[in-house]
């Protein structure tokens, strides 16, 4: 027998962490084999924690900043906002987990694509939602993080310098208005999560989404814990005429952002798409066959539904034909796991990777003491003259009715050789397998079957059971019950110690200051909106009556471009030509620009020049004392019609 699944080295690796895990936790009990469960929990915490910020925050950005720090002066309030904040930051670390498992066991590819797409999709969304509620605080953290975001997406046309100008220039008001879609989006995109997180797990039946008892409740006060300890704290507050030099970068949502500051935009959008597309497309790009699908003889089929139910990926359904129920096999969906096949009383099911009559009648010629059987991922049985082995797609394949008829023909005993429980390579064979032949479900073990023996062992592909056989061997096979041998012991106290140590590396990897301008130099920025002059107009008849009642009125198609010149000491340091917003160019010009100068005395001046139609210039002139870390910002009112100079 053949199957197509392989175990590479980078899947023993993992199988070795894993199985070091299990030791302590039980196989039942591993966060590694719970990592999208944990996922969907804290994303729970993280929304229901965000419900309790939101009834006390303030969307106007000159408050905003306040009302998170009235939060954090009240007991419960610091710790539902350390829950958000950290909850938030273990989310993206169990998501990334999760991918890393999906992709070293290779349950990304075939006919698992749709989980691997839309779990792509889902992390950017996430990414997208921390982003924004650092905006939201309003701190100079989400001052830089919006500053730096509007860069990046400035480099779209669609976008230009408007952005920009939101975060640091003179109309609170326009942010005010940013906030709004901000919050909107921050509120949209968390319920969008549901819709995303139910296309991830459609095809299972019987999705995990919440994690055992033990963990989520270890993590809930591990989290509440070092919300305690360590508090999550703002920034300094924000200005919108001060550009911040530096920020607390929060690494799991932020790790992208230091690269803004060393390489150009156009690589940074580069990376960006290529990183992403090379996500969605990974599923696609490693060559893989699938099992061949199982085969439902119609004339046998009973229609008890057992298949139906225990099917992983709800690949069998029920129809009625001539008033008898039947189960179809949708081939599409099939991965040829086998698990269906055990889970047929009247053996109606059969897979070619589990031909049995040829095991059954390899025995019979080679008459073994002792029959082995495990799945790909499993255990090795050790060498033995007298025990045969045997390779299934899944051990959930090994129908009670199989285990029976192989005992008849004068085997001593089995020994099923499956994965640790909560790390079927299909989801639930290794489950089903342990409650058939523990009688607990259809088919079960008949009572007539002796259980003494047979032996199943929980064992991954890296671990020796040699020992556990040879004991078997050797021992009395008496009793009517399997012995069902699981892996590991859990030790609550330790357990709990290994969670502990990725949750409390949050708070170093949320507050670590990363300067993103030089700290030895000081910024002049220029950060306005500029309506010029129109250079083509439309004259448009409005009024009612005769022609020469009627007003015209001016409709501008197409306003002029400015050049913006900076002067610092008399020299020419900067000249840019801007043009107007809109496809027709009939909107205003935003001007954004940040210029670094040595700390120091500086003689500067301002020069905006329309270089079509009327061509009107305005200038600023000024003296400046500027410090390290400094930043000057040149705006222009429209109502006075002139250059502004805040500090």
């Amino acid at each position: 027998m053949e199957t197509l699944q392989k175990v590479s080295p980078l899947y023993m690796a993992f199988q070795r962490l894993s199985y070091a895990v299990s030791t302590f936790f039980t196989s039942r009990l591993n966060p590694l084999y719970h990592l999208g469960a944990i996922a969907v929990f804290l994303l729970v915490v993280d929304a229901l924690s965000g419900i309790y910020l939101f009834f006390f925050y303030s969307i106007d950005p000159q408050t905003s900043h306040a009302s998170v720090e009235a939060i954090s002066s009240s007991f419960i309030g610091n710790i539902m906002r350390g829950i958000h904040r950290y909850s938030s930051d273990a989310l993206i670390l169990t998501t990334l987990a999760h991918m890393i498992h999906v992709i070293i066991t290779d349950r990304f590819r075939m006919f698992r694509w749709v989980a691997w797409v839309t779990g792509v999709a889902t992390l950017l969304i996430f990414l997208a939602i921390g982003v924004s509620g650092y905006i939201l605080v309003w701190d100079t953290r989400a001052q830089l993080t919006g500053l730096l975001t509007a860069k990046f997406f400035s480099f779209l046309p669609v976008f230009g310098d408007a952005l920009m100008s939101a975060f640091l220039g003179s109309d609170i008001k326009y942010l005010g208005g940013l906030f709004r879609i901000l919050l909107f989006a921050h509120i949209a995109l968390t319920i969008l999560i549901v819709f995303t997180l139910w296309i991830h797990v459609m095809r299972n039946a019987r999705p995990r989404l919440i994690p055992p008892r033990f963990l989520y409740i270890t993590i809930t006060l591990l989290l509440i814990l070092l919300s305690i300890i360590f508090p999550a704290k703002s920034d300094p507050p924000a200005y919108i005429n001060k550009l911040p030099f530096e920020m607390s970068v929060d690494w799991f949502y932020l790790f992208g952002y230091p690269l803004l500051k060393y390489i150009p935009m156009s690589a940074n959008w580069l990376f960006f798409l290529g990183f992403f597309a090379f996500l969605f497309l990974f599923p696609w790009l490693i060559k893989g066959k699938k099992n061949p699908p199982a085969h439902i003889d119609f004339e046998k089929c009973t229609g008890c539904e057992q298949c139906y139910i225990d099917c992983p990926y709800e690949a069998i359904t029920m129809k009625d034909f001539e008033d008898k129920k039947k189960a179809i096999l949708n081939e599409s969906k099939c991965a040829g796991c086998g698990i269906c096949v055990g889970s047929c009383s009247v053996q109606a099911i059969d897979i070619p990777t589990f031909p049995i009559e040829e095991v059954i009648k390899r025995v019979s010629q080679e008459s073994p003491s002792y029959v082995a059987f495990r799945c790909p991922f499993s255990a090795l049985p050790p060498k033995r003259k007298d025990l045969l082995t045997f390779t299934l797609p899944c051990a959930g394949a090994l129908n009670t009715y199989y285990a029976e008829e192989i005992l008849k023909e004068g085997v001593k005993g089995i020994v099923i050789i499956s994965c640790e429980y909560e790390d079927c390579y299909f989801r639930e064979g290794n489950k089903w397998l342990e409650e058939r032949y523990e009688r607990k479900r259809r088919p079960i073990l008949r009572k007539r079957v002796e259980g003494g023996r047979i032996l199943v062992l929980e064992a991954p592909y890296v671990k020796s059971i040699e020992r556990e056989v040879e004991e078997f061997i050797n021992a009395p096979k008496e009793g009517r019950e399997v012995k069902v041998v699981p892996s590991g012991r859990l030790n609550y106290a330790f357990a709990s110690l290994v969670i502990s140590l990725p949750i409390f590396l949050f708070y170093p990897l949320t507050t670590h200051k990363v300067s993103f301008y030089p700290k030895e130099k000081s910024a002049v920025v220029l950060s306005f909106k500029y309506r010029s002059s129109p250079v083509v107009e439309v004259y448009k008849e409005e009024g009612k009556g005769l022609k020469h009642m009627q007003t015209q009125l001016a409709i501008v198609k197409e306003r002029s471009p400015v050049r913006v010149e900076f002067y610092e000491g008399g020299k020419l340091v900067y000249s840019k030509v801007f043009n107007p917003r809109g496809i027709r160019k009939d909107a205003s010009v935003f001007v954004y620009e940040e210029l670094l100068l040595p700390p120091g005395k500086h003689s500067l001046r301002v020069r905006l020049e329309e270089t079509k139609g009327k061509r009107e210039v305005k200038e600023v002139k000024l003296n400046a004392h500027l410090r390290a870390k400094d930043s000057l910002l040149i705006t222009y009112d429209e109502d006075s019609g002139g250059f502004v100079v805040l500090r």
